[in-house]
Protein backbone atom coordinates (compact mmCIF):
# COMPACT_ATOMS: atom_id res chain seq x y z
CA UNK A 1 0.00 0.00 0.00
CA UNK A 2 1.28 3.43 -0.91
CA UNK A 3 1.83 5.90 1.94
CA UNK A 4 -1.17 8.14 2.39
CA UNK A 5 0.72 11.21 1.31
CA UNK A 6 1.51 9.60 -2.02
CA UNK A 7 -2.08 9.73 -3.24
CA UNK A 8 -3.66 12.71 -1.52
CA UNK A 9 -3.43 15.79 -3.71
CA UNK A 10 -1.57 18.77 -2.27
CA UNK A 11 -4.70 20.79 -1.58
CA UNK A 12 -6.71 17.96 -0.01
CA UNK A 13 -7.27 17.13 3.59
CA UNK A 14 -5.49 13.84 4.25
CA UNK A 15 -6.82 11.01 6.34
CA UNK A 16 -8.32 13.43 8.85
CA UNK A 17 -11.40 13.57 6.64
CA UNK A 18 -12.45 10.28 8.20
CA UNK A 19 -13.17 12.21 11.36
CA UNK A 20 -14.39 15.44 9.81
CA UNK A 21 -16.74 14.53 6.96
CA UNK A 22 -20.33 15.42 7.74
CA UNK A 23 -23.60 15.13 5.91
CA UNK A 24 -25.79 18.18 6.02
CA UNK A 25 -29.44 17.17 6.56
CA UNK A 26 -31.44 18.75 3.77
CA UNK A 27 -30.31 21.21 1.17
CA UNK A 28 -28.89 24.34 2.71
CA UNK A 29 -29.58 23.54 6.40
CA UNK A 30 -27.02 23.79 9.15
CA UNK A 31 -24.63 20.87 9.62
CA UNK A 32 -24.81 18.24 12.32
CA UNK A 33 -21.86 17.51 14.60
CA UNK A 34 -19.16 15.45 12.90
CA UNK A 35 -18.31 11.90 13.87
CA UNK A 36 -20.51 8.86 14.39
CA UNK A 37 -23.62 9.29 16.51
CA UNK A 38 -25.24 6.79 18.87
CA UNK A 39 -26.65 3.85 16.95
CA UNK A 40 -30.42 3.52 16.60
CA UNK A 41 -32.78 1.39 14.56
CA UNK A 42 -32.67 2.82 11.05
CA UNK A 43 -35.26 2.50 8.32
CA UNK A 44 -33.54 2.94 4.93
CA UNK A 45 -34.65 6.03 3.05
CA UNK A 46 -36.11 4.93 -0.31
CA UNK A 47 -37.50 8.14 -1.80
CA UNK A 48 -35.98 9.93 -4.83
CA UNK A 49 -36.81 13.34 -3.39
CA UNK A 50 -35.79 15.78 -0.64
CA UNK A 51 -36.40 13.19 2.07
CA UNK A 52 -33.30 11.25 0.96
CA UNK A 53 -31.27 14.16 -0.38
CA UNK A 54 -28.31 15.50 1.59
CA UNK A 55 -25.11 17.41 1.00
CA UNK A 56 -21.87 15.58 1.66
CA UNK A 57 -18.95 17.70 2.87
CA UNK A 58 -15.95 17.24 0.59
CA UNK A 59 -13.81 19.50 2.76
CA UNK A 60 -12.33 22.77 1.54
CA UNK A 61 -15.80 24.34 1.77
CA UNK A 62 -17.42 22.15 -0.92
CA UNK A 63 -20.75 20.35 -0.43
CA UNK A 64 -21.71 17.61 -2.89
CA UNK A 65 -25.45 16.85 -3.28
CA UNK A 66 -26.20 13.14 -2.86
CA UNK A 67 -29.17 10.84 -2.43
CA UNK A 68 -28.59 8.15 0.18
CA UNK A 69 -30.46 5.35 1.92
CA UNK A 70 -28.62 5.67 5.24
CA UNK A 71 -27.10 8.51 7.25
CA UNK A 72 -23.37 8.65 6.67
CA UNK A 73 -22.78 10.32 10.05
CA UNK A 74 -24.24 7.61 12.28
CA UNK A 75 -22.90 4.33 13.59
CA UNK A 76 -24.51 1.42 11.74
CA UNK A 77 -23.41 -2.11 12.56
CA UNK A 78 -25.80 -3.76 10.09
CA UNK A 79 -24.42 -2.26 6.87
CA UNK A 80 -22.17 -4.78 5.13
CA UNK A 81 -21.98 -3.32 1.61
CA UNK A 82 -22.32 -0.02 -0.22
CA UNK A 83 -23.22 0.85 -3.80
CA UNK A 84 -22.24 4.20 -5.28
CA UNK A 85 -24.19 4.70 -8.49
CA UNK A 86 -23.22 7.49 -10.91
CA UNK A 87 -25.89 9.11 -13.06
CA UNK A 88 -25.83 9.55 -16.84
CA UNK A 89 -25.53 12.60 -19.06
CA UNK A 90 -28.94 13.90 -17.92
CA UNK A 91 -27.44 14.33 -14.42
CA UNK A 92 -30.51 12.73 -12.81
CA UNK A 93 -29.25 11.16 -9.58
CA UNK A 94 -32.80 10.87 -8.28
CA UNK A 95 -33.71 8.47 -11.09
CA UNK A 96 -30.55 6.42 -10.56
CA UNK A 97 -31.13 6.34 -6.82
CA UNK A 98 -34.69 5.10 -7.39
CA UNK A 99 -33.48 2.40 -9.78
CA UNK A 100 -30.71 1.20 -7.50
CA UNK A 101 -33.01 1.11 -4.47
CA UNK A 102 -35.41 -1.02 -6.53
CA UNK A 103 -32.62 -3.39 -7.56
CA UNK A 104 -31.42 -3.61 -3.95
CA UNK A 105 -34.92 -4.41 -2.72
CA UNK A 106 -35.35 -7.05 -5.42
CA UNK A 107 -32.12 -8.64 -4.21
CA UNK A 108 -33.42 -8.59 -0.62
CA UNK A 109 -30.43 -6.51 0.47
CA UNK A 110 -31.81 -3.06 1.29
CA UNK A 111 -31.26 -3.07 5.05
CA UNK A 112 -27.59 -4.08 4.86
CA UNK A 113 -26.76 -2.00 1.75
CA UNK A 114 -25.96 1.69 1.68
CA UNK A 115 -26.90 3.25 -1.67
CA UNK A 116 -25.36 6.61 -2.55
CA UNK A 117 -26.11 8.55 -5.75
CA UNK A 118 -23.94 11.68 -6.11
CA UNK A 119 -24.96 14.65 -8.25
CA UNK A 120 -22.32 16.13 -10.53
CA UNK A 121 -23.80 19.46 -11.49
CA UNK A 122 -23.11 21.92 -14.28
CA UNK A 123 -23.85 25.64 -14.18
CA UNK A 124 -27.33 25.31 -15.71
CA UNK A 125 -28.38 23.04 -12.84
CA UNK A 126 -28.46 26.13 -10.61
CA UNK A 127 -26.34 24.70 -7.80
CA UNK A 128 -26.73 26.02 -4.27
CA UNK A 129 -24.00 27.93 -2.50
CA UNK A 130 -20.95 25.81 -1.79
CA UNK A 131 -21.77 23.09 -4.33
CA UNK A 132 -19.13 22.27 -6.97
CA UNK A 133 -19.90 22.46 -10.67
CA UNK A 134 -18.17 21.01 -13.71
CA UNK A 135 -18.50 21.33 -17.45
CA UNK A 136 -20.93 19.03 -19.22
CA UNK A 137 -18.06 16.80 -20.36
CA UNK A 138 -15.64 17.50 -17.52
CA UNK A 139 -17.39 15.65 -14.70
CA UNK A 140 -17.25 12.40 -16.71
CA UNK A 141 -13.50 12.77 -17.21
CA UNK A 142 -12.53 13.60 -13.63
CA UNK A 143 -11.71 17.23 -14.40
CA UNK A 144 -11.45 19.86 -11.69
CA UNK A 145 -14.55 21.85 -10.84
CA UNK A 146 -14.97 25.09 -12.75
CA UNK A 147 -15.74 26.98 -9.55
CA UNK A 148 -13.64 27.34 -6.42
CA UNK A 149 -14.76 26.77 -2.87
CA UNK A 150 -14.69 29.34 -0.10
CA UNK A 151 -11.12 28.23 0.61
CA UNK A 152 -10.09 28.77 -3.02
CA UNK A 153 -9.83 25.04 -3.83
CA UNK A 154 -11.14 23.19 -6.85
CA UNK A 155 -12.10 19.52 -6.75
CA UNK A 156 -11.98 16.70 -9.29
CA UNK A 157 -15.23 14.80 -9.78
CA UNK A 158 -13.21 11.62 -9.19
CA UNK A 159 -11.77 12.97 -5.96
CA UNK A 160 -15.33 13.64 -4.80
CA UNK A 161 -16.12 9.91 -4.86
CA UNK A 162 -12.71 9.13 -3.33
CA UNK A 163 -13.76 11.18 -0.34
CA UNK A 164 -17.06 9.34 -0.05
CA UNK A 165 -15.17 6.05 -0.16
CA UNK A 166 -12.82 7.13 2.64
CA UNK A 167 -15.87 7.88 4.79
CA UNK A 168 -17.35 4.47 4.02
CA UNK A 169 -14.07 2.92 5.12
CA UNK A 170 -14.34 4.50 8.58
CA UNK A 171 -14.68 1.48 10.88
CA UNK A 172 -15.98 3.70 13.66
CA UNK A 173 -19.07 4.40 11.56
CA UNK A 174 -19.44 1.21 9.56
CA UNK A 175 -17.59 -1.58 11.40
CA UNK A 176 -19.11 -4.42 9.32
CA UNK A 177 -18.91 -2.86 5.87
CA UNK A 178 -16.79 -5.18 3.72
CA UNK A 179 -17.87 -4.65 0.09
CA UNK A 180 -18.19 -1.56 -2.08
CA UNK A 181 -19.48 -1.32 -5.64
CA UNK A 182 -18.86 1.75 -7.78
CA UNK A 183 -21.08 1.67 -10.84
CA UNK A 184 -22.52 3.87 -13.54
CA UNK A 185 -24.57 3.56 -16.70
CA UNK A 186 -23.98 5.45 -19.96
CA UNK A 187 -22.03 8.59 -19.01
CA UNK A 188 -21.82 7.13 -15.52
CA UNK A 189 -20.24 4.05 -17.08
CA UNK A 190 -17.62 6.27 -18.68
CA UNK A 191 -16.99 7.81 -15.28
CA UNK A 192 -16.69 4.43 -13.59
CA UNK A 193 -14.24 2.92 -16.08
CA UNK A 194 -11.81 5.83 -15.86
CA UNK A 195 -12.28 6.16 -12.10
CA UNK A 196 -11.25 2.52 -11.66
CA UNK A 197 -7.97 3.31 -13.41
CA UNK A 198 -7.13 6.38 -11.35
CA UNK A 199 -8.58 6.04 -7.86
CA UNK A 200 -6.25 4.97 -5.06
CA UNK A 201 -9.02 4.67 -2.50
CA UNK A 202 -9.10 0.87 -2.86
CA UNK A 203 -5.39 0.74 -2.02
CA UNK A 204 -5.97 2.80 1.11
CA UNK A 205 -9.03 0.99 2.45
CA UNK A 206 -7.62 -2.42 3.30
CA UNK A 207 -10.11 -5.04 4.45
CA UNK A 208 -12.79 -3.89 2.00
CA UNK A 209 -13.41 -5.59 -1.36
CA UNK A 210 -14.18 -3.37 -4.33
CA UNK A 211 -15.98 -3.96 -7.59
CA UNK A 212 -16.45 -1.56 -10.52
CA UNK A 213 -19.49 -2.21 -12.71
CA UNK A 214 -19.36 -0.43 -16.08
CA UNK A 215 -22.71 -0.42 -17.89
CA UNK A 216 -23.32 0.65 -21.51
CA UNK A 217 -20.84 3.55 -21.72
CA UNK A 218 -20.45 5.53 -24.91
CA UNK A 219 -16.66 5.05 -24.83
CA UNK A 220 -13.99 3.26 -22.85
CA UNK A 221 -10.47 4.03 -21.66
CA UNK A 222 -7.84 2.24 -23.77
CA UNK A 223 -4.57 1.52 -22.02
CA UNK A 224 -2.45 1.56 -25.18
CA UNK A 225 -2.44 3.29 -28.57
CA UNK A 226 -3.81 0.34 -30.55
CA UNK A 227 -7.38 0.18 -31.81
CA UNK A 228 -9.29 -2.44 -33.75
CA UNK A 229 -8.21 -2.77 -37.38
CA UNK A 230 -10.83 -1.93 -40.00
CA UNK A 231 -10.50 -5.42 -41.45
CA UNK A 232 -11.21 -6.99 -38.07
CA UNK A 233 -7.80 -8.63 -37.95
CA UNK A 234 -6.61 -7.69 -34.49
CA UNK A 235 -5.41 -4.33 -33.21
CA UNK A 236 -2.89 -1.78 -34.48
CA UNK A 237 -2.08 1.92 -34.25
CA UNK A 238 -4.61 3.73 -36.47
CA UNK A 239 -4.03 6.59 -38.92
CA UNK A 240 -2.95 9.36 -36.56
CA UNK A 241 -3.14 11.98 -39.31
CA UNK A 242 -6.81 11.28 -39.93
CA UNK A 243 -7.57 11.08 -36.20
CA UNK A 244 -4.83 12.92 -34.26
CA UNK A 245 -6.60 13.09 -30.89
CA UNK A 246 -7.84 9.51 -30.69
CA UNK A 247 -5.60 8.59 -27.74
CA UNK A 248 -5.95 11.74 -25.64
CA UNK A 249 -7.56 11.47 -22.23
CA UNK A 250 -10.26 10.20 -21.81
CA UNK A 251 -10.08 7.86 -24.82
CA UNK A 252 -6.48 7.00 -23.98
CA UNK A 253 -3.63 7.91 -21.66
CA UNK A 254 -2.14 10.93 -23.42
CA UNK A 255 -2.45 14.50 -22.06
CA UNK A 256 -3.81 13.42 -18.67
CA UNK A 257 -5.75 15.82 -16.46
CA UNK A 258 -4.77 16.90 -12.95
CA UNK A 259 -6.36 13.94 -11.17
CA UNK A 260 -4.85 11.32 -13.44
CA UNK A 261 -1.40 12.90 -13.34
CA UNK A 262 -1.56 12.31 -9.61
CA UNK A 263 -2.50 8.66 -10.07
CA UNK A 264 1.04 7.44 -10.69
CA UNK A 265 3.00 6.47 -13.77
CA UNK A 266 1.26 5.17 -16.88
CA UNK A 267 2.41 1.66 -16.01
CA UNK A 268 0.90 2.05 -12.55
CA UNK A 269 -2.39 3.21 -14.04
CA UNK A 270 -2.46 0.23 -16.42
CA UNK A 271 -1.60 -2.21 -13.65
CA UNK A 272 -4.25 -0.71 -11.39
CA UNK A 273 -7.09 -1.01 -13.89
CA UNK A 274 -6.12 -4.47 -15.11
CA UNK A 275 -5.75 -5.78 -11.57
CA UNK A 276 -9.14 -4.61 -10.35
CA UNK A 277 -12.48 -6.40 -10.21
CA UNK A 278 -14.16 -4.78 -13.21
CA UNK A 279 -17.41 -6.08 -14.69
CA UNK A 280 -18.82 -4.83 -17.99
CA UNK A 281 -22.58 -5.01 -18.64
CA UNK A 282 -23.47 -4.69 -22.33
CA UNK A 283 -27.04 -4.54 -23.57
CA UNK A 284 -27.24 -6.52 -26.80
CA UNK A 285 -29.93 -4.13 -28.08
CA UNK A 286 -27.93 -1.00 -27.22
CA UNK A 287 -27.09 -0.29 -30.85
CA UNK A 288 -28.73 3.13 -31.30
CA UNK A 289 -27.03 6.48 -31.76
CA UNK A 290 -28.90 8.64 -29.22
CA UNK A 291 -26.31 10.64 -27.22
CA UNK A 292 -23.60 8.42 -28.69
CA UNK A 293 -20.14 9.94 -28.97
CA UNK A 294 -19.43 9.96 -32.71
CA UNK A 295 -16.12 11.81 -32.63
CA UNK A 296 -13.19 10.30 -34.49
CA UNK A 297 -11.65 8.92 -31.31
CA UNK A 298 -14.94 7.34 -30.30
CA UNK A 299 -15.71 5.79 -33.68
CA UNK A 300 -12.36 4.02 -33.63
CA UNK A 301 -13.80 2.06 -30.69
CA UNK A 302 -16.79 0.78 -32.68
CA UNK A 303 -20.06 1.72 -34.32
CA UNK A 304 -22.28 1.54 -31.23
CA UNK A 305 -22.15 0.92 -27.49
CA UNK A 306 -22.68 -2.82 -27.72
CA UNK A 307 -19.93 -3.35 -30.28
CA UNK A 308 -17.61 -1.02 -28.38
CA UNK A 309 -17.95 -3.19 -25.28
CA UNK A 310 -17.17 -6.36 -27.23
CA UNK A 311 -14.21 -4.69 -28.93
CA UNK A 312 -12.77 -3.32 -25.69
CA UNK A 313 -13.00 -6.77 -24.12
CA UNK A 314 -11.27 -8.34 -27.11
CA UNK A 315 -8.55 -5.69 -26.85
CA UNK A 316 -7.96 -6.53 -23.19
CA UNK A 317 -7.63 -10.19 -24.09
CA UNK A 318 -5.12 -9.45 -26.84
CA UNK A 319 -2.92 -7.09 -24.83
CA UNK A 320 -3.45 -8.11 -21.18
CA UNK A 321 -4.03 -11.85 -21.26
CA UNK A 322 -3.86 -12.20 -17.50
CA UNK A 323 -6.70 -9.81 -16.76
CA UNK A 324 -9.70 -11.00 -14.77
CA UNK A 325 -12.25 -8.47 -16.02
CA UNK A 326 -15.58 -9.98 -17.03
CA UNK A 327 -18.16 -9.07 -19.65
CA UNK A 328 -21.83 -10.02 -19.45
CA UNK A 329 -24.15 -9.48 -22.39
CA UNK A 330 -27.76 -8.66 -21.56
CA UNK A 331 -30.18 -10.10 -24.17
CA UNK A 332 -32.93 -7.69 -25.23
CA UNK A 333 -31.57 -4.81 -23.16
CA UNK A 334 -31.13 -1.47 -24.90
CA UNK A 335 -29.88 1.82 -23.40
CA UNK A 336 -31.76 1.58 -20.11
CA UNK A 337 -30.23 1.76 -16.65
CA UNK A 338 -33.42 0.32 -15.15
CA UNK A 339 -33.29 -2.71 -17.46
CA UNK A 340 -29.57 -3.22 -16.75
CA UNK A 341 -29.60 -2.97 -12.97
CA UNK A 342 -32.85 -4.86 -12.33
CA UNK A 343 -31.96 -7.72 -14.68
CA UNK A 344 -31.01 -11.05 -13.10
CA UNK A 345 -27.44 -10.62 -14.30
CA UNK A 346 -27.31 -7.03 -13.10
CA UNK A 347 -28.50 -7.93 -9.62
CA UNK A 348 -26.11 -10.88 -9.40
CA UNK A 349 -23.15 -8.69 -10.38
CA UNK A 350 -24.09 -6.02 -7.85
CA UNK A 351 -25.11 -8.17 -4.90
CA UNK A 352 -24.24 -11.82 -5.54
CA UNK A 353 -20.59 -11.78 -4.46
Amino acid sequence: MQPIGMWIRPWTWGLAIMASVVLLPGCGEEGTPSGPQEEEIVVPCEFPDARCRDRFSLGDGFLLPVFRTHDLTRLDTTLTRAVIVVHGAARDPDAYFETMVLATKQAGALRETLVVAPHFQIESDAPASGEPIWTEAGWKKGHLSTNSSSSGARVSSYDAVDRILVTLGDSLRFPRLRKIVVTGHSAGGQYTHRFAAGSRAEELLTGIRFRYVVANPSTFLYLGPERARADGEGFAIPDTVACPGYNLWHYGLEDLNTYMRGAGTLDQVRTRLIGRDVVYLAGQADVGSAQLDVSCGAMLQGENRYLRALTLFAYLGSRFSGHEHRLFELPGVAHSSRAVYTSTIGRDVLFGW
